[in-house]
Formats: C-alpha cells, structure tokens, sequence
C-alpha cells in the first residue's frame, strides 16, 4: 500500500492558482486521444515549417507527449527566436522537463524583453544560487516578486542568497519582513530555524522550529526538522517523542523511521540543510509539495519541484514528489524513470519500487510489476505493503486465489495495533468473494467489521452479499442502513439499500432508494439496471425499459449486459421466468455431494450484480470539525492519503483547509488512492 509524501504543510492554506507564474500557459493542456497517431509519427511526416512545428507542439501537448513538444517548439523557436510566446513556451517547457541549463538561455533572453518577466528573474536566481554567486542570486530575485506565492518564493530564496553570503541578519530580516496569507506563518518559522541552524544560532533554530512544529507537527518535512534541530541541541528525548508522536498519529514513514533508528543508536544527525543551496532547494520542495495537493497546481508544482532537483539532485523527497506529480497525471511511463532515481540506499528506495511497480502495472505491464514486487517480497517476507500491493495487481486482474494467499500472507504479518488491518481483511474478503469462496469471505467480513465496526465500506459489502444471497436479510438491511447513515451521498452504497429492499419485495421503499442512488451516480450501468428492475415491479415498464437501456449503454460486465438485453427484448417477466425454470433444472441436477450449508451458499445469481462495487468511487458529507487528514484517517486508515481526496475534488475544494460543512466530496476507494 502506498505511502503519499505529504508537503511541508498539510495543505498550504488559501494557495491560489490565480497567483500562478506562468498566465500565459498550461502545460496539462488536454489527455491524450486514444488511437491517434504518435507524435513521434507526426514527427517523421512534418515539415520544418514554423507553422507546422506549432500546431505539432501544440498537438504534442494535447497527447501530453512533454519530450516531443519541447523538441518542436524549440524547432519552431530557431525559425522564429525573437518570438517572445515561442520562447516562453519553449522556456516553460523545458523547466517542466527537467532541461534547466538548455532553459538557463531562454530565461537570459526573456528578462531582456521584459525585466519582470517573474519565472525568468526566479529562474536565473536559481542559477546563480547553484553556482554559489549569491549576490548576483539576490539581485535576480529581487525584481522577481509579485502576488503572494511569488513574493514568498522570491523572499525566501533571497534570504537564502543573503545567507549565502555570510549575512545572517539580513536573511532573518528578509524573512521576518515578508507580509502575506495566514499560511506564510509555517514557512517563515521553518526557513528561520533552518538559517539559524545554519548559522550555529540554536538557542533561535530551536525556538523557531518548535513554533512550526507547534502548528503543523503532523507535516513530515517539519517534524524531522524538529527532531534534527533538538537532537543536535541535546534535546534527545524531546526529539525522540516527537518522532514516536509523528507515527503513532499516521502509518509512519521510511525517512522518520530512519531518523529514529539513528537516535536510539546514539548518533548526533545531520542538519536537514547543510549550505544556502540546500535551504534554497528546500524552499522549493515545500513549495512544490504544498502546490501538488492544490486544485489545478500540479503545473506550477512541477515547476518548482524540477528547480528544486536542480539544486538538490540526491534530495529523494523531491524526486518521489516529481514521480508522484507524474504518476497521478496518468503519465506512468514517465514516472517510472523519475522513482527509479532514488538512490538505492535510500530509506525511499523500497517505496520507489512500490510506486514503479504500481506504474508498471497501470501501463499495462503487468508482469513486469509483479517481478518487480516479487523481488521485494524476497527481500523481506513480511513486507506488508509489497504483499498487499502485489495481491491487489492480481486482484484486479482477476487473480482471485493468487490474491488471497497474498493477503494471507500480509495478514500473517500483521501486528495487533496496526490501524489498517481491517482494511486487508476486507480486500482478502473481496478476493474471496470473487472467486466463490464465500464461507472464508464472509468470515473475513466479520473479523474488518469486529475491528472497525462502524466502517461503511464493510457493512455495505457484507449486506450486500448477504442480501444477494437471501441470507441474513434483517440484519443486513441494518448493517446497510448504518451505512447509508454513515455515508448518505455515496451512490453504490444507497444503492445497495434500494436493492436490499428490492429483494425483500419491497418495491416501492426500492424505487425510492434507487432513484436516489441515481441522482448521487446517474452513471453506473449497475445502478441504472437495479432501478429498472424496480421501475418493473411497480409497474413502471416504460420507465424501466429506458433504465435498462441506458444501463446497456455504461457498458456493464458482459454477464449483465446480456441479461440487460433478454430484459429489452422480453420483459423482466419473462427472463426471471426462464431463470427459475433453469435454476430448478440445476437443483435437481444435483448430487449427494454437494454442499448444502448456508454458509457456503451458491453466488449470487442471474438478475443481480455479482457483488458489491468496492471499486468504485463514493462520496461523504463533511460534518463539523472534519478535516481532509481526519477523513482520509477514517477512510482509508492513513491520514496522509488526505493528498487523494484533494486529487478527486478539484472542482469542489479551491481551499482544502477551509472545507465547508454540507459539502459533497468524492471518496476514491482504497485501491483508487494507491
């Protein structure tokens, strides 16, 4: 299971995108067109054209094809070089690749254009800084500064430049002076202890950091500050319980663990920024990071996290952020060689090769993604997350008695106050369920819902099965009521409440529920037959035909679509006629050996969807003193998912630490957020 990287604040607050730096472009500018030539073909066919090296830039882009698009805006640019959009297009480009000294150029000639060309003044700061000419650094950034996130950009690598010169004051001033958002408070705290560190000052590191730490203890980047700074002051124990703190309220984290391995030895650690460079390139990763969580920033974080690996290519945070970044904009491809850059000794290189092993499989190259988890597992038995990662590939791909033996094995590796438990013994349940072994799957049911029993996505799937079944109806009826309670804008899970009504003949309490679940998830071939159904029952039959026809057309499981067109064709009448009639050639077909317990009941039969949606999408009310970290606790056992929450309502949260009570978010499932 995947362990998110969270940014330096948990988000940042109030970080629009209209501060953006780049106005004039975006580089996400569409998805791909499945089918459609490559651009490396449209390559080989065009013609050297100014023209025509646009329109193939701009189409390169559409296909998210970065490294094509660079190379013909660049071909366009050497026919047109004073053009100041090419140009700019072309530097934006480059920056996003990674291509910072083939950028370093275009920047020197944009601020000729026009000196406050913002993200060329930055870059060319950033230049200087690496090459250790602070002065020059300072001067850059200096005119570089406007709006909110420019201005704390600018600031604090201005104070880093000023630091790089030996003038610690004058860094704290620069940082202590900077005015902006309620949010600025966390970064100017954590950059002021880390100058002061770097000055030897740490009596005022260590009061500075405390005071960011107080704010935003559960920020990884600022809890491992804090220990560092305190450990390196002789305030060991203080920094050991921090650290303790730090993974009793989340999973925990390679970086921490390593951090707290080096402590109980006995060692002094490092500081976390060692030079001017370093500080700088921090800024930028906290910046980047805070930014990928943002509706709309991953451009812009994509910006300041490749300037931070210019300036700090070892820093393993900021490639795992790159490969993150490019990893949720479905780029897997790319983001395979960006995780493959962390060093092999790092603590992050195991979670590198979870997350290239993910890519791997999401590029359809399965195989290659299970050799990659094998080898791990290899390496370490009881590896949890490799296990689990590696049964919901074969999961998914339908592997179901591969996959339980999987989660069997993790589930053997299991300690008892392990907050996700639960959620393996639901996954292992699922894989049961699916490859009809449904007496070990409703016992795994029951043992997630003894350990969280009140977890929505558990009583739902167990109701749901055993109402499919026939078994258990009142108490099932209850267990998905509790859950729609829990849950009551989660269309799959409303929907199973229709359906539980439906199976019990209660057809007008079914439409009701069913209506509902449609108006929360019009879009789902399962719950628009369910209805359909419904509408039948009540004699509805021109409603349910339509259903019906719709639900054809959300392309369901073949199963259901053939059923789905008997139902166009003949009326459910019929169909549940002739399924009787087959059902009851098949019993007495039976013989002696068969199984007859209830509790090894046979699946679910024709005329209902074969099992629960876990996959799919859900949704929750915020309520009153919820917070994306407290949802994503609750819902997945890890409050560092709170990143996916953000990723699936972009639309709805322009400020996800002023979340509304009342507000509908989407809930991607636990196999969605890895």
């Amino acid at each position: 299971m995947r362990r998110t990287l969270p940014s330096l604040v948990r988000p940042l607050r109030t970080v629009a995108v209209c501060f953006a730096l780049l106005a004039s472009t975006s580089l996400m500018a569409g998805a791909a067109a499945r089918g459609e030539p490559s651009v490396a073909e449209l390559l080989d066919d065009a013609m050297p054209t100014l023209s025509g090296s646009y329109l193939a830039a701009l189409s390169a882009i559409s296909a998210q094809d970065y490294d094509s698009a660079t190379a013909l805006f660049e071909e366009a640019l050497s026919q047109d070089p004073d053009n100041p959009i090419l140009l700019e297009r072309t530097f934006t480009l480059l920056i996003a690749n990674g291509r910072i000294d083939r950028a370093i150029p275009l920047a020197q000639r944009l601020v000729e254009l026009d000196p406050e060309m913002r993200m060329g003044q930055m870059v060319l700061g950033v230049k200087a800084l690496k090459d250790k000419k602070f002065a020059e650094a300072g001067k850059h950034l200096g005119k570089s500064d406007r709006g909110p996130l420019a201005n704390i950009s600018s600031g604090l690598l201005s104070a880093w430049a000023a630091q790089g010169q030996g003038q610690t004051d004058a860094a704290l001033k620069i940082v202590d002076t900077m005015q902006g958002p309620e949010w600025y408070s966390v970064f100017k705290n954590f950059n002021t202890a880390l100058i002061n560190e770097n000055a030897g000052r740490t009596d005022a590191a260590v009061k500075a950091i405390t005071a960011a730490y107080e704010a935003e203890g559960g920020s990884l980047r600022v809890t491992e500050a804090y220990a560092r700074i305190l450990a390196r002051a002789g305030k060991v124990d203080e920094a050991k319980k921090a650290l303790i703190s730090f993974t009793e309220n989340s999973v925990g984290h390679p970086v921490i663990a390593a951090l707290q391995k080096e402590l109980n030895a006995g060692k002094k650690p490092a500081p976390l920024v060692r030079n001017a460079q370093e500080g700088a390139g921090e800024v930028l990763y906290g910046l980047g990071s805070a930014l990928g969580g943002e509706n709309g920033g991953a451009d812009l974080a994509t910006i300041y996290l490749r300037l931070a690996n210019y300036l700090q290519p070892s820093n393993d945070l900021v490639i795992m952020a790159l490969g993150d970044l490019t990893q949720n904009a479905q780029r897997f491809d790319r983001s395979i060689p960006i995780f493959e850059q962390v060093a092999k000794t790092s603590p992050l290189r195991r979670n590198a090769d979870l997350q290239v092993a993910l890519s791997l499989d999401a590029a359809g190259k399965s195989d290659q993604a299970i050799k990659r988890l094998k080898r791990l597992i290899a390496a370490n038995p009881r590896d949890i997350d490799a296990l689990t990662t590696l049964a919901t590939i074969n999961r998914t791909g339908k592997r179901y008695g591969e996959a339980s033996k999987l989660y069997t094995k993790a589930i053997d590796a299991l300690t008892e106050d392990n907050p996700r438990n639960w959620l393996i013994y639901y996954f292992r349940g699922i894989a049961y369920e699916r490859g009809q072994e449904w007496a070990k799957a409703e016992a795994d049911f029951l043992k997630a819902l003894e350990i969280a029993p009140e977890e929505p996505q558990v009583l739902n799937y167990l109701g749901y099965s055993w109402i499919d079944r026939g078994l258990n109806l009142d108490r099932a009826t209850d267990m998905i009521k509790k859950a729609v309670e829990l849950r009551p804008n989660d269309g799959y899970i409303v929907d199973s409440l229709g359906w539980a009504y439906y199976k019990q003949g209660k057809y007008d309490e079914a439409v009701a529920q069913l209506e509902r679940a449609i108006s929360i998830k019009a879009d789902d071939a399962t719950i628009n037959d369910h209805l359909g159904d419904a509408y039948w029952k009540v004699g509805r039959k021109l409603e349910a035909t339509f259903q019906w026809a719709h639900a054809r057309d959300l392309n369901p499981e073949p199963a259901d679509k053939e059923r789905i067109l008997a139902k166009l064709a003949h009326g459910l009448d019929k169909v549940e006629a002739e399924e009787k009639a087959a059902q009851s050639k098949d019993d007495s077909a039976k013989t002696d050996t068969t199984k007859t317990d209830a509790s090894n009941s046979e699946p679910a039969k024709a005329g209902s969807a074969t099992s629960p949606r876990a996959e799919g999408p859900s949704r929750i009310t915020i309520g009153a003193g919820d917070s994306l970290w407290k949802i994503a606790l609750k819902v997945y056992g890890d409050g560092e998912l709170y990143s996916r929450l953000i990723a699936a309502n972009r639309d709805k949260l322009s400020n996800p630490n002023l979340i509304v009570p009342g507000l509908v978010i989407d809930i991607p499932q636990f196999d969605t957020a890895q």
